[in-house]
Formats: C-alpha cells, structure tokens, sequence
C-alpha cells in the first residue's frame, strides 16, 4: 500500500486525557440514565490524576479518557436504550457510544436522540487503528445513498460523507484507517477502496459474491472466490490464489473469516453436496493449507459447522450456526469432538464471539429473551463474567462492538 493511501503515523497525536478520582475522594456523584441496568456513578475530573483508567461501574466521559493507556481490552460499543425489535410496541430511547476500559469502566463518547418512529438506529461498523475515531453507518429508508459518520473521539466532532446505496461498509482501512474498504453491488461485485470524504479511490478486485479481509499491515486482502481464494493488493491487483482444499475448489469455495496471525487466513470452505462450513488455515504465501475443523456433515452438536475460531490456553473455541441463525459457543477436543459452552446468565441462544484476550473471550450475548444484548468478558475455565454493558430485559442493548486492534474479531 502506497503512503498516500495509508499513512504509517499521523501527524497529530491526541492529548493524554484527564483521569478521573475516585468516588470516594471526589465526594461527588450522580445516577446515570440510558437504559444501562445498575447505578453507574460519575465522578469528579481532576487534572492531578492524568493517566488513570476508571473503575467498574464509573461513567465519565471523553475528556477523561486516559489515551495513552488505551489498547488491548479496551472496546468501543455502541448501546441503545429503544426496546429490542421484536418488541410491541416500540419505545424508543438514546443510543450510546462507549469507550470501555479493561475494569468496565464506561466513557461516554457520543449519544444520539431517541430516534423517530419507524427510523433506524445508527450503527457502529469500526473503530480506527488509530484508535482516534469511529465509523458509524445511518440507514436511510429510500435513499439512494449510504450515509455515514466519522466521529472524532476526543472532541465528538462529526464528519458526514455518503457512499452509493449498494455499498456494504467493509471497515477502516488498516493500520491506521485513512481510508474504507466496501463491497459494491451483489451478484456482480466489487472490492473497492473510498477516502473519508466518500470519493472512490480505486477498484481492488472484481468477481461473484465477494468478500475481503484485510491482513493486520493492511497490505494485503484475503477475498472470497467461486472456486477458493485470492490474495489482493489494497493498491489493486491480484498477488496470487492461493490453494484450498480440493473438494472447496469443486464446490462452494472458500470465506475469509478473519487473519488468524500476520501470514494465515482462517476460512471456511464448502465441499461439493455439503451446507456446513468447514475451517482451515490457509497460508498466504500459497502454501499447503491446514484442516482446524473436521467435516461436520450435519452431525453433532454443531451439524452446520463453525464460523469462527478462537485459540485460548485453556484450548479452541468455535462459533457455530445454530437454527434460525442462532449463534452459540463451542469447545473442540482434540478428536475434533465438540462440546456446547454455556455463559451464565445468558440465553446461550445468541452469543457472538468478538475478540480473545489471554485467557477470556469478549462475546456480545443474548441475556434476555427477546433480542437483549449485553457485552461481557468470559472466562471459559472458571465460568467467571465481567459484565461491560448489561441491557435489561427487552431493551435492545448492545448493537455492536470493536475490541481494539480486533483481536481476532471478524470483520
């Protein structure tokens, strides 16, 4: 990738924010709103205690954001306070945007109105690598365009721009995100690149159905083909297709999930007659690629097989599909063998694997029937939960959330 589409380093770097005091020293406190269930408590910003992050259960906001401590488990989420969609009747609340610490301490970065009946909620789609902004996507009923927002984190500045209708928002551009990566069109589609301003800047690869990830320099794009894989350029152009196992290359191909390090693609591929999804590791340099899955060949407790993989200490975590798209937590044995894992205090009917961290998972999980999400940390060996954001019963909840750097999230 050239210097002009994706600088190293900016040339601003955000102040180190204010810390906030304890509670207990500040001898200040107030309840906060929003629909986040508990009494969250705010507390007073002094200046003598720059670089601290926040406690459990304290709310402060951007300007207290200790930036120089930010990085791996802290996460951007986005939280609304409107009843869950499949809700009657509708009630409507405040959508939130959160920068959460390691301790679950919560930022509030940014907050948009009730919306109006019948009106979307925004979307949060990435969180720069930079981690000095986020990109937010806005529906528009009967539009012809995609509308979007930059928010600057630190001063809530928002820049508007607008894609064509049929975008489908990849994300920021890697390492720092100076840039978009979307998918244009459906049957017949393109990967292409925009600037910030909405403009396109160039057409990375062309084909049926596809879809990329970008690898962690951001160089490189691992894309989806009818017959495997491809490794594209973000300056455009194809490097290499790159071998998947025969029996993909004869059926459905092959899908990038995410980069499982700097050189390995993990992918799910379909075998000729089969319907579940199969993963591999799949070297970019176009070498052999390696089986991290059994067929499952609608047998066992995952028969539509596994879209994601996670590898902790305590072993590899799947995520399956299970009916109606429900999405569910598995562990694999050494055999291939599979085993449900259940989060306590969660439905266990729609739990998404975002990120792994050392020892935990970050899943955004269904913990109240219908549609309420909350955001936590899980601890797979003890079963311990370190409840972020949690949404009351019907309250949609968490909508979406970006760990830094990803962590092995899927785009």
């Amino acid at each position: 990738m050239s210097k002009v589409h994706e600088k190293r380093r900016l040339r601003a770097v955000l102040p180190v924010g204010v810390a906030l005091t304890a509670l207990a020293a500040s001898g200040c406190a107030a309840q906060v709103s929003g629909g986040v269930s508990g009494h969250a408590s705010v507390v007073r910003i002094t200046a003598a205690d720059q670089g601290i992050a926040l406690g459990a259960g304290q709310v402060g906001t951007r300007a207290s954001v200790p930036w120089r401590l930010v990085g791996p488990s802290w996460t951007l989420a986005e939280y609304a306070a409107s009843t869950a969609p499949e809700v009657t009747p509708r009630k409507t609340g405040p959508t939130t945007l959160y920068l959460i610490d390691p301790a679950g301490g919560r930022y509030r970065m940014y907050r948009w109105a009730a919306p109006k009946p019948n009106q979307a909620l925004p979307y949060l789609v990435d969180w720069s690598g930079d981690k000095t902004r986020a990109l937010i996507q806005l529906f528009v009923p009967n539009s012809n365009w995609l509308m979007m927002e930059q928010i600057t984190l630190a001063s809530g500045k928002i820049s508007p721009f607008r894609l064509p209708s049929q975008a489908n928002v990849i994300g920021y551009t890697k390492p720092n995100g100076l840039n978009v990566l979307a998918t244009l069109g459906f049957s017949n589609t393109k990967i292409v690149r925009y600037n910030l301003r909405g403009q396109l800047q160039a057409v990375l690869a062309r084909g049926s159905n596809l879809y990329g990830v970008q690898s962690p320099d951001g160089i490189t794009l691992a894309v989806s083909d009818s017959n495997g894989l491809l490794l594209v350029s973000n300056a455009g152009g194809l490097i290499r297709r790159l071998p998947v196992p025969a029996n993909a290359a004869a059926g459905n191909g092959c899908y990038p999930e995410r980069w499982w390090n700097a050189r390995t693609i993990l992918a799910g591929c379909f075998a000729r007659g089969s319907s579940a999804s199969r993963l591999w590791l799949i070297p970019a340099g176009g070498h052999k690629p390696t089986a991290l899955t059994p067929q499952r060949n609608g047998h066992g407790v995952d028969p539509a097989g596994d879209i994601g993989a996670w590898q902790l200490p305590s072993g590899l975590y799947l995520q399956a599909v299970g009916g109606c798209s429900a999405l569910f937590i598995v562990k694999q044995a050494r055999d291939g063998s599979v085993s449900v894992v259940n989060i306590p205090g969660t439905t266990g009917g729609n739990n998404r694997i975002l990120a792994a961290l050392r020892s935990r998972l970050l899943v955004r999980a269904e913990t109240g029937c219908p549609g309420s999400d909350s955001l936590l940390w899980f601890n797979p060996v003890s079963h311990a939960v370190q409840m972020l954001l949690r949404a009351p019963s019907n309250i949609a909840g968490v909508l979406s959330a970006v760990p830094y750097g990803r962590l092995g999230q899927q785009n």
